[in-house]
């Protein structure tokens, strides 16, 4: 009898271990973090924290089901099953670029969570033109640099250069390069610094 007791206790702890929070509702709008505009069709994806909240120590877990697609308003609506235990956020990913910020938005599980707002960074570009002047170098290398990967060129080079790379809107960032003439001997340095308008691109001339 003692056995059957403590059997059944034993496995009550391991499903209620297991036990579901149930179906966990979340609704609401992706907007632009700076101007508050929503964005549309953006993915919105659920994440699990093993434990904690999703800003605290817990372990970040692979996305969740989806991703779910928000309408051409930046509305969204579905429901997900959420377990005891765990913390859920939302991230959301325009197709432009845009990208979450400030850890997510987090959820109460097992609730109806409306009225969401989830904040995304927008994408800004940056052109950056090449200008070779002459006299041109003999021998020497240009790196420029300051966004997700650093460009290096051969000099001299031939012809003018004229490229695109992203980078996050309104975030104060800095282009910078570096010019160096083996022949002369010498290493030039210049910087730029930028602010980009969302959705914006703005130019950086190099000439040397």
């Amino acid at each position: 009898m003692r056995q059957f007791i403590f059997f059944s206790f034993s496995t009550a702890l391991l499903l209620s271990g297991c036990a579901k929070d149930g179906p966990t509702l979340v609704a609401g709008l992706v907007v632009d973090k700076d101007t508050g505009q929503p964005v549309p069709q953006a993915e919105v994806q659920v994440h699990a924290f093993s434990s904690g909240s999703s800003g605290g120590g817990g372990g970040y877990g692979p996305a969740l089901g989806g991703p779910y697609l928000a309408d051409a308003q930046g509305q969204f609506s579905f429901s997900f099953e959420a377990s005891k235990g765990k913390s859920y956020r939302l991230d959301a990913y325009g197709p432009l670029g845009h990208f979450s910020v400030d850890q997510g938005v987090e959820v109460d599980n097992g609730q109806a969570n409306r009225n969401l707002r989830i904040p995304v960074q927008a994408p800004g570009w940056v052109r950056v033109r090449i200008i070779d002047e002459p006299p041109t170098i003999g021998e020497g290398v240009l790196i420029v640099a300051g966004y997700a990967n650093s460009d290096t060129y051969s000099l001299p080079l031939g012809r003018d250069e004229t490229y695109v790379r992203y980078m996050g809107a309104h975030i104060p960032s800095r282009v910078f390069w570096t010019i160096k003439d083996y022949v002369q001997k010498t290493v030039v340095e210049g910087h730029q610094d930028l602010s980009i308008p969302s959705l914006d691109t703005v130019d950086v001339v190099i000439r040397f």
